[in-house]
């Protein structure tokens, strides 16, 4: 009796170990279509957006920059006005969790002080949970000539889960691209725990099966 128990026990701790396991998964904007004002994408096929991007530029996103010569992003990628307060959001439908990180571009002729990226992260409430800022520089791709664009990399990682983040971009002529948007989020999305009844019948499932494969 005792041995059945444990076996139920060691189940059920399965159960929930990989009901609370989550994935990264990243974001290329592949398919972003110039002028849109919003772009979501689904992270996990269930046919339902898991992030949503949004600005206030009528004229929408771009995806013409930032050209083949750099470190941190591709092209296409999200690109939009630095004029905005703030100049661009995104609501995680699904939550997020543990981090996020992204590439940026900021189209200016030279890296400055006013040459840099923020990101603000927060949760249901409005409380700011996370925040990352970071300036512009060239890098240099092949160890020689400088990349086509000031750039640099964003990340955070914070505890609890979040609802939205904000960005504020500065560039010489009011643009910037980002690309490569990693998180935690819609492919588990953030998971939840399974009632206690569902974890005991699974556990007896996990039980049952390694039951079986002794048998054989």
């Amino acid at each position: 009796m005792m041995k059945v128990f444990k076996m139920i026990l060691i189940g059920c701790i399965m159960v929930l170990a990989f009901s609370g396991m989550s994935f990264a998964t990243v974001e290329t904007f592949d398919d972003l279509i110039t002028g849109q004002t919003s772009y979501g994408f689904d992270a996990d096929n269930d046919g339902m957006d898991d992030v949503v991007f949004s600005t206030t530029d009528p004229y929408g996103f771009n995806t013409v920059g930032p050209g083949e010569y750099m470190t941190y992003i591709q092209q296409p990628g999200l690109e939009g006005t630095s004029l905005l307060n703030p100049d661009l959001r995104v609501d995680f439908l699904t939550k997020a969790k543990d981090y996020l990180k992204f590439g940026f571009a900021l189209d200016s002729d030279s890296d400055n002080a006013d040459t840099w990226t923020s990101f603000k992260v927060y949760d249901a409430a409005g409380n700011e949970i996370a925040s990352d800022f970071e300036y512009g520089y060239y890098t240099y791709p092949n160890g020689t000539d400088p990349s086509n664009y000031p750039e640099g990399v964003i990340e955070v990682t914070f505890t609890g889960i979040a609802a939205y983040a904000l960005f504020d971009f500065s560039s010489d002529y009011g643009r910037y691209i980002i690309d490569n948007f990693e998180g935690t989020y819609g492919t588990t999305e953030v998971p939840t725990i399974p009632e206690p009844a569902t974890i005991i019948l699974l556990g007896l499932g996990v039980v049952g099966l390694v039951g079986a494969k002794r048998k054989f």
